[in-house]
């Protein structure tokens, strides 16, 4: 079990290494800093691809005690063995990648929020104007499909 544990606990730490990556990319989209951005993908994929290298270790560890390298398999392993070590590595190893997950949200989010912002002002830059779903004016009364202004009137 010592080296399943061990397995484990080094993915847990790159996991936690992932979360660092994940703050910076999200301060990289803040910036709006393409240079910086690009160094943090490049360090992201790095610790993702040394992640993947021991998800295929503890796979085949899993499969040399006849166990499936999956969710049910990491199941009936912990049910059947109570070493504490192992309950309490794999415990870590779940609430990192939770907090991974989450994180990994959050710049998704921030990622399709840019996405939007640009999406818009191309749209405005090549139609001079916004299309709209529904808005009405001062008036109340509704205006049809898009408010037209010129980019020098803007």
């Amino acid at each position: 079990m010592k080296d399943l544990i061990a397995l484990f606990d080094k993915t847990t730490a790159l996991t936690l290494d992932l979360i660092g990556v994940l703050n910076e990319e999200r301060a990289a989209l803040g910036q709006q800093d393409i240079a910086v951005f690009e160094a943090v993908i490049e360090k992201k994929l790095a610790v993702a691809q040394a992640i993947q290298a021991l998800d295929r270790e503890r796979d085949s560890a899993l499969m040399k005690r006849g166990i499936s390298p999956s969710a049910e398999g990491l199941e009936t392993l912990l049910a059947t063995h109570s070493e504490p070590r192992l309950h309490d590595s794999w415990q870590s190893l779940c609430t990192a990648s939770q907090r991974c997950r989450e994180e990994n949200l959050l710049v998704g989010t921030m990622i399709k929020k840019n996405q939007l912002v640009t999406d818009h002002a191309l749209q405005i830059l090549r139609k001079g104007s916004i299309d709209t779903v529904q808005t009405y004016g001062a008036s109340g009364t509704s205006l049809r499909h898009s408010q037209s202004s010129s980019l020098g009137k803007a």
